[in-house]
């Protein structure tokens, strides 16, 4: 029926059929790497952590940029302690790290973080310190 329909011949509708294939095994493998939790759906959080991460066009300031924006949920320009620990959760997520207890937990880390970077003594991150704190 293809063939009729489009006056493609037998070997132009074989390579289409191959590359179609061959397209679709990319874009499920991207897929299986992008769903750090194998759920079959790309959440928020793999969904925002791709977008900032993934994005190596601009430079590591540019990119951790991006990922103060994205996790600054309130809009005041800091991240305090809460957004900071689902941006570490997102991370062992995507890392494949389980372990979320002890030193590994997300908001103890985070409140380790904070008292480390936060110059200004408010317990939450500018984007400045988040971007410097980065080379610590």
């Amino acid at each position: 029926m293809l063939r009729t329909t489009s006056n493609l011949s037998d070997k132009d509708i074989k390579s289409w059929h191959a590359y179609d294939l061959l397209y679709f095994s990319f874009q499920r493998t991207l897929f299986n790497v992008i769903d750090t939790n194998h759920d079959n759906t790309i959440d928020f959080n793999e969904f925002l952590f791709l977008a900032a991460i993934g994005n190596r066009t601009g430079s590591l300031d540019a990119r951790l940029d991006i990922v103060f924006d994205l996790w600054d949920v309130s809009n005041d320009g800091l991240l305090d302690q809460n957004e900071l620990a689902h941006l570490i959760s997102a991370t062992y997520d995507r890392a494949g790290e389980k372990n979320r207890q002890g030193d590994q937990d997300p908001h103890k880390r985070a409140k380790e973080i904070i008292m480390k970077l936060d110059i200004h003594g408010n317990k939450k991150l500018d984007k400045t310190e988040f971007i410097n704190g980065d080379v610590y």
